[in-house]
């Protein structure tokens, strides 16, 4: 094993990093004895945030041979073991003497793919001399046991698709959302993009590729997460119900839906599966960072429990990938947008169930700032009738939730009214939230 180490290793320093590294808006922190975590669904960049500051390190001064930097999906470490793990410190010092003693820093790749990885990381983390930085693909798997064995020593990141402000400077469309107005020109080629985003998506591989490579791409990122992070870390012996289960998200997403209503359409086509496995499904997935819920506003249990969860894909470019294209469904798109746009900062996300029925899509409480808002998504407002009904439920949770900060976003609708509420198109809300985060 110490052979196939010795190899991956070196293979880092030998390639050095790609020349293609497009900066991310996510905020890297690093602190003494505690581990960096960066999670987040399989290829969404999480990698390319390890070498954006691999780069920062070199560019301040750090020797590359100060660097360790490992990929345990690598089929030559499949049967490494936690004992394996001492070798690392062993075959660095051996290809770089002259640094070890000298202050490194590891970045490890899917680390928990090594069974009893936690123990090796908390060591490494104690260590005054080590700066450890661990990516994976589970939520849980690394929050909880990190959790566990370093007692709160770990600084967790997300990484997700690209934003729209994020494929703008990753196509070389806009460099930055502009904060003096838009330009004629430039509402023109932010509504094309706008177009080509809610399309592609914003997986980075899945970009500049034909339509038709673009879809495998990423109906391949879909079955990696099926097999890989569910079928395979789960055990699950049939994956039938569970492959009915996502695709039935896939083409339900953003409505209210209960796992009695998923248990009702398996059973109508001879799929067994009861709701507490499709539960154990859908937690499955959001484990994996591919399907999101939201529940209703509440304080009281028994409303939650009656009242069914939203659901919510990670990229509509992936929606589009495992789903026939249907204009009837742009308004469910466009909000599947604005939601993960939501989910990128530090919010606490539900639905508002009005008393009268009606329902706003969104109520955001910024975890920092303890700002709320309350979001309606609407494909268009030109039909009277549709503005009347979104504007009205608005103004009802506005009432009663004391909101001012109210938001009718549109694909291309731009309004005020006196109440202040704001009608505002997708492509500049969602810079707008960028500029916010």
């Amino acid at each position: 094993m110490k052979e196939a180490l010795t190899e991956v290793m070196r293979e880092f320093y030998d390639n050095g990093l790609p020349d293609d590294i497009v900066p991310r808006d996510v905020e890297y922190v690093e602190k003494l004895r505690a581990a960096t975590v960066i999670k987040g669904m399989r290829r969404t960049g999480k990698t390319f945030v390890t070498y954006e500051r691999i780069g920062q390190l070199i560019k301040s001064g750090v020797p590359l041979g100060c660097i360790v930097h490992i990929n345990f999906e690598d089929d030559r470490l499949r049967d490494l073991k936690v004992s394996d793990l001492r070798l690392i410190d062993e075959i660095h010092a051996e290809l770089y003497p002259e640094y070890s003693k000298e202050k490194c820093w590891y970045f490890l790749d899917e680390l928990q793919k090594v069974e009893g990885w936690e123990t090796y990381a908390r060591r490494i983390v104690d260590s005054k001399r080590i700066q450890l930085c661990l990516t994976g693909s589970s939520s849980k798997l690394l929050s909880e046991e990190i959790a566990t064995e370093m007692r709160g020593r770990s600084i967790p990141i997300e990484v997700f698709p690209l934003s729209f402000a994020e494929y703008l400077r990753f196509n070389g469309i806009l460099k930055q959302p502009p904060r003096l107005g838009f330009t004629p020109r430039l509402k023109g080629v932010l509504r094309k993009a706008i177009c080509e985003y809610l399309e592609c998506g914003g997986f980075p591989d899945a970009q500049d590729v034909s339509p038709r490579m673009r879809v495998a791409i990423l109906q391949g990122y879909v079955d990696a997460v099926l097999y890989r992070d569910v079928i395979e870390r789960h055990k699950i012996a049939s994956a039938q119900a569970l492959r009915y289960t996502l695709d039935y998200l896939f083409h339900n997403y953003a409505r209210k839906l209960s796992t009695r209503n998923i248990s009702n359409v398996l059973t109508s086509i001879s799929v067994s599966a009861n709701r507490e496995s499709i539960s154990n499904y859908i937690d499955w997935l959001a484990d994996a960072y591919l399907v999101y819920s939201v529940s209703v506003m509440s304080d009281s249990p028994a409303v939650k429990r009656v009242n069914p969860v939203k659901y919510y894909l990670i990229d509509t470019g992936l929606i589009r990938a495992m789903s026939v294209k249907n204009d009837s469904e742009n308004g469910w798109l466009l909000e599947n947008l604005v939601f993960m746009a939501l989910r990128r900062g530090m919010n606490r996300i539900k639905y508002v169930s009005n008393s009268d029925g009606t329902e706003v899509d969104f109520h955001v409480l910024d975890m920092v700032t303890k700002k709320r808002r309350l979001i309606q998504v609407a494909w268009t407002i030109n039909d009277q009738e549709t503005l009347n009904r979104e504007k009205a439920a608005l103004e009802q949770a506005q009432k009663t939730l004391q909101i001012d900060d109210c938001v009718i976003v549109t694909w291309d609708d731009e309004a005020e009214f006196e109440s202040g509420i704001k009608v505002v198109p997708v492509w500049k809300w969602l810079l707008q939230e960028n500029l916010v985060d």
